[in-house]
């Protein structure tokens, strides 16, 4: 009997846990904020804690630079242990920093090593799920970054309610070093047997020669789908890329239309997801609320992304490449149909507590919609297409989107701030939705003919 279940749920479960004691660290810098402005030896100012947040993205995107090369030489297991072990010593001497520059260096430091966890699930998610497998396997490890943050922030928050901050710092990274030493024995780079999909390669071959040959009248889509197994199959074990240097695959993705489709794509995804960063402000200007209700309020947005994502474990894999096309053009048209809710709102003449109800839905719809686009198809595309430089690959992917949320964050706050206010920012957002829907139909196409032809790599 095959034991790849029980060996598959552990990856996944350690792959999970050791994601989201990453995101933990990551997120106590900003879960500590209010009690570092609070504690007078610090003397710390908004200022402070705001180039505390600019340095750790800048971490974070040169960390995205390094770490997809080195998982693609070390493997996954391997990055994801220095990654989980960093950022639990990084947060201990974050909570040991006695001033700004050492708060900010480790701050830096600490959003760097965060940026190891994708490429290194990517890695080992390419070595041990079957292909049809990935956008299941994604959407449930993409729910650790939603969750763990808003697990984190309630019970780090309530920690600091009658515990130091230093403490609670300590306390977060204590928890990444027990995770670390679970996924120690838990997580393996490659399963023992050489051939552990070869049973499903074998059943595949058999169902596509029945329905070519013998079984004429069996549903078209069972054939297709039979087909699809096999391809990827073979893509798997005999990549294009197999053979190639990192240089050679880098080379490989300038030149690859897919490639800059799907960089395109996330990166107007990603501006779209730094909405978050706005949603508070948004409704506590806009609906005159205290910071701690827009605080709260602020909250529907990773719930709808993360319901999202659940929802994507459902259907994700069952849907041909077409199939998803569709599916996520449509899912981002109601993106828009969300943002236009919001601008527009005011002019139904609605009652105040009706309109703030309609603007929390339309906030949660909004999330919702645009999660399955944002974590999914990059990630898959990106153990597809790149092969052995598949966390290279994702973290460039990545870096991109970085780049473009900085440049969203920059403007939409002095749009924000404009005569225009929220509405100028919405008018924005609005654009970027449209093309959004462009960006996402236009690449999932182009995976669907790349599909049709049994094309993998360009």
């Amino acid at each position: 009997m095959s034991n790849r279940p029980p060996q598959q749920m552990n990856i996944i479960i350690a792959m999970y846990l050791g994601y989201a004691a990453m995101m933990i660290c990551r997120q106590m810098v900003t879960i500590l904020s209010p009690a570092l402005l609070a504690d007078e030896a610090l003397a710390l100012t908004k200022t402070n804690i705001g180039d505390f947040a600019a340095y750790g993205t800048l971490g974070a995107l040169v960390g995205k630079l390094i770490w997809g090369p080195l998982a693609d030489k070390f493997g996954g297991r391997f990055t994801m242990l220095v990654g989980i072990f960093l950022t639990a010593l990084f947060i201990i001497a974050f909570g040991l920093s006695p001033n700004v520059m050492i708060f900010t260096g480790f701050s830096f430091l600490l959003y760097c090593t965060k940026s190891s966890g994708w490429p290194a699930m990517t890695k080992l998610i390419g070595q041990w799920y079957h292909p049809q497998g990935y956008g299941r396997v994604w959407s449930i490890l993409a729910t650790s970054s939603r969750l763990s943050v808003v697990l984190a922030t309630l019970f780090f928050g309530w920690l600091l309610s009658f515990m130091h901050w230093r403490t609670v710092a300590f306390i977060a990274a204590a928890f990444a070093l027990v995770i670390f030493v679970g996924c120690y024995f838990y997580l393996q780079e490659t399963p023992e047997e050489p051939d552990f999909f070869k049973v499903d390669e074998n059943k595949s071959s058999s169902n596509t020669n029945d329905d070519s040959n013998t079984d004429k009248n069996r549903n078209a889509d069972n054939f297709e789908s039979a087909l699809a197994e096999k391809k990827a199959l073979e893509n798997r074990y005999n990549h294009p890329l197999k053979n190639t240097s990192p240089v050679a695959g880098i080379v490989n993705f300038a030149k690859s239309p897919r490639v800059w489709l799907v960089v395109i794509m996330l990166m107007v995804l990603t501006c779209m997801m730094a909405f978050l960063d706005f949603v508070a402000i948004y409704l506590m200007e806009s609906y005159q609320l205290t910071p701690s209700q827009a605080a709260m309020a602020s909250t529907v947005f990773p719930v709808g992304s993360l319901v999202g994502l659940l929802t994507a474990i459902a259907f994700y894999d069952r849907f041909s490449k077409q199939g998803i096309r569709t599916v996520l053009t449509i899912s981002l048209m109601l993106s828009l149909l969300s943002v236009l809710t919001l601008q527009y709102l005011p002019l139904f003449n609605l009652n105040t507590q009706l309109n703030y109800l309609v603007a929390l839905v339309a906030i949660f719809i909004f999330a919702f919609s645009i999660s399955p686009a944002y974590y999914l198809p990059m990630s898959i595309f990106s153990i597809e297409y790149g092969g052995r430089h598949s966390a290279t690959l994702v973290c460039l992917i990545d870096a991109f989107g970085f780049a473009a949320s900085a440049i969203f964050a920059f403007i939409g706050g002095r749009l924000a701030d404009s005569a225009g206010g929220w509405s100028s920012f919405m008018n924005m957002l609005i654009l970027i939705s449209a093309v959004g829907i462009v960006a996402v139909w236009a690449f999932m196409q182009a995976e669907y003919r790349a599909a049709k032809q049994g094309s993998y790599v360009e």
